[in-house]
């Protein structure tokens, strides 16, 4: 008795057999069948094609083809992948140290407020990379974290008109994400730039993190409040500072003071440019 196992080549499916030999038969008798087998298995089973898949959120190992933030021709496409994306649970950590990832900026914690600019400059691309960007963010968070949005123009507007303390932290469980969806959209652009009362109400939330962006000169008080109210005192056991981290949209318009506002309150200034299609 004699047990044979051979394995196919590079590209090939490998073949498992196992013979009988009596005193009759021969090992070259033995090889005849495998190879007849091993031809049968070629021919009724070609290769699977090779499926290469890019993946937005990393941009480091993207094809040449996969959609960018920053390409205008690509938002209307941007907008439907929103919708086909489907209603998955947000990711998990996977052991690593839990943070939140927006528009390249990333925070570390549990808990994080996202503070959009939704003046009227915002329409058109800006608002559809905004929102195409910032469900992403909450899409990759894991269900053990927790989210909050304020928009705002003239004044500040919580995620579905509920003010803190009605209004509360989500997970971004497949619900959260369907209901911030339809927020969006429901969103009408107003006028002027301050996010300072937005900027108060997500300080009183007492999140891991603030996420501020905007297109635009901000045109308050959000600077000398924010040093006002978010202090850290240096050599102290006492450490309130919420870190901020600010992102300009598409804009070199108001890019001093939102990389001010990142350095003030210990958090990171990200320029997202825009490149014209070609």
């Amino acid at each position: 008795m004699a047990a044979f196992l051979i394995g196919g080549g590079k590209g090939s499916t490998k073949l498992e057999i196992a013979g009988a030999m009596n005193e009759n038969t021969t090992a070259n008798d033995f090889m005849e069948v495998l190879q007849m087998e091993h031809a049968e298995e070629s021919t009724n089973e070609p290769e699977a094609p090779t499926v290469h898949l890019a993946l937005k959120a990393d941009v480091s190992e993207a094809s040449p083809s996969t959609f960018s933030s920053d390409d205008s021709a690509s938002y209307a496409r941007l907008a439907s992948q929103i919708d086909a994306l489907g209603d998955s649970p947000g990711g998990g950590t996977d052991g690593r140290v839990a943070k939140a990832t927006f528009f390249g900026a990333e925070a570390y914690g549990n808990r994080f407020v996202f503070v959009i600019d939704s003046s009227r400059s915002m329409i058109g691309p800006r608002w559809e990379a905004l929102c195409y960007e910032l469900e992403q963010a909450i899409r990759s968070l894991s269900l053990d974290q927790e989210f909050f949005i304020i928009s705002f123009d003239s004044e500040a507007h919580p995620m579905f008109g509920n003010t803190p303390p009605r209004g509360k932290f989500l997970a971004p469980d497949p619900k959260s994400i369907r209901r911030v969806r339809n927020w969006l959209r429901s969103i009408e652009l107003g006028r002027n730039t301050f996010p300072s009362s937005s900027m108060m109400m997500a300080l009183n939330l007492k999140p891991d993190a603030i996420f501020l962006l905007s297109d635009g000169e901000i045109r308050d008080s959000t600077v000398t409040d924010l040093r006002q109210v978010n202090s850290l005192v240096v050599g102290s056991r006492y450490s309130n500072a919420i870190p901020v981290h600010t992102v300009l949209l598409h804009s070199e318009i108001g890019y001093q003071t939102l990389e001010q506002i990142a350095a003030d309150n210990h958090g990171t200034f990200t320029p997202v440019p825009f490149r014209n299609s070609r």
